[in-house]
């Protein structure tokens, strides 16, 4: 019966490509082929210590961990995060992939030490992520361990050059800049001719919601927030979504603010989305570096582009006016036009349940996570024998920046 279903899924999905979904999104030519790069059922990390190996086994500490980001650098490297949401016992929460015994398995990046739970210095709980053109690392720590509020200096972007293996700046945010209850830093996106960086908060741990953006700037270390709470950067009001036709947490709806951000690829202008919505905003970054700009001057500048046929969590833009989306309730990805405005689908496949982050490869491919989050905070993850991975990085060619260029 799960065969059945699934191969009823696969039809449906290549329906969807041919026609659209639901006659919004255009699908113009043949869907990219995906290739899995990885794949976990559960996640397997480099441990320096037997025992813990042994207890992260034994005791099913897996069961805790989760997959979310996903960057590379210049020469293919690949590096992912595993946000502490579910405690301490998250062994690692930024890491490098290394082969072991002809598979892939996580080694604490940059160092155990610096992923040690309870140093407010190392990395308390990392989601978003960038590598800049220069194979610098933008390291945006949550600093929030299972929810909890976080301490002092727990809440930072830190910068690290992996070239030359050390930090090279960090920056704390302040509580003008952060709520240490509230906020849940979620991505960031890198200007690297300008030296801002821009970064949404979610801020899902408070009812209501304490969602906004943050602009910081690289040159003088410091930082501003924006938005804050507003309706641009907080859930759609009765906002629900579902995913392979169930609703997720159907008792007590996902509510989500700020959440996916990218650049355009000529850097005049930032977008971003609410996960718990369907607007499309952006904003001239002009705007966003001018620190004296009011906030109604940036209210009033915002645009809504578009009403998404699906919510997002991950995007990313490449030079030529596209912006790539991860798509949730259509299991893959879409793709934004700046001039036209024309929303179409990617990819959709039954088996990419909650797409990511995404990534360019030094080649120019289009790398992404799918994580099937639903089912983890249902508590419905099968870590031993789902009908798919939970945890896989995919790519696909896609008319990508190269390298040198992002």
């Amino acid at each position: 019966m799960k065969e059945r279903k699934r191969c009823l899924a696969r039809a449906v999905a290549c329906v969807a490509l041919a026609c659209g979904f639901s006659g919004v999104m255009a699908q113009t030519n043949a869907a990219p082929i995906a290739q899995t790069v990885a794949e976990w059922n559960r996640l397997p990390f480099v441990f320096d210590d037997a025992n813990a190996a042994q207890r992260y086994d034994s005791e099913q500490l897996y069961k805790k961990v989760l997959l979310q980001g996903v960057k590379l650098d210049s020469q293919g490297n690949i590096y992912v995060t595993t946000a502490r949401w579910g405690g301490t016992d998250v062994p690692a929460t930024l890491s490098k992939l290394v082969r072991k015994d002809g598979n892939w398995v996580l080694q604490p990046y940059p160092s155990a030490a610096m992923n040690k739970v309870g140093d407010p210095h190392a990395l308390q709980s990392v989601l978003g992520f960038e590598i800049d053109r220069n194979d610098v690392m933008w390291i945006l720590d949550q600093g929030h361990i299972a929810g909890a509020p976080s301490t002092q200096g727990a809440e930072k972007l830190v910068l690290w050059d992996i070239k030359h293996n050390r930090e090279i700046q960090r920056h704390d945010f302040t509580d003008a800049e952060t709520d240490k209850k509230c906020s849940f830093l979620n991505d960031v996106a890198v200007d690297n001719d300008s030296g801002f960086a821009y970064i949404t908060d979610s801020g899902i741990l408070c009812d209501p919601l304490h969602g906004g953006l943050i602009v910081y700037d690289q040159k003088h270390n410091t930082a501003r927030r924006i938005l804050d709470q507003t309706v641009f950067t907080n859930d759609e009001a009765g906002f629900t979504f579902r995913i392979d036709n169930q609703q997720v947490l159907p008792k007590t709806p996902m509510r989500t603010g700020a959440d996916g951000i990218a650049l355009s690829g000529d850097k005049r202008t930032l977008y971003w989305t609410n996960l718990s919505g369907h607007a499309l905003y952006s904003i001239d970054t002009a705007l966003l570096r001018d620190f004296h700009s009011t906030p109604t001057t940036l209210q009033t500048a915002i645009k809504r582009v578009a009403t998404l046929p699906s919510n997002t969590d991950g995007m990313t833009a490449n030079r030529h006016g596209q912006i790539y989306m991860t798509a949730l309730e259509h299991n893959g990805l879409m793709r934004f036009d700046e001039k036209t405005g024309r929303i179409s689908t990617v990819i959709s496949d039954p088996d990419m349940v909650w797409p990511d982050t995404l990534a360019w490869g030094p080649d120019g491919d289009l790398y992404f996570v799918t994580g099937h989050l639903n089912l983890w905070v249902a508590n419905e993850m099968d870590f031993d024998h789902p009908s798919v991975p939970n945890f896989r990085i995919w790519k696909i060619k896609a008319d990508g920046p190269s390298y040198t260029a992002k």
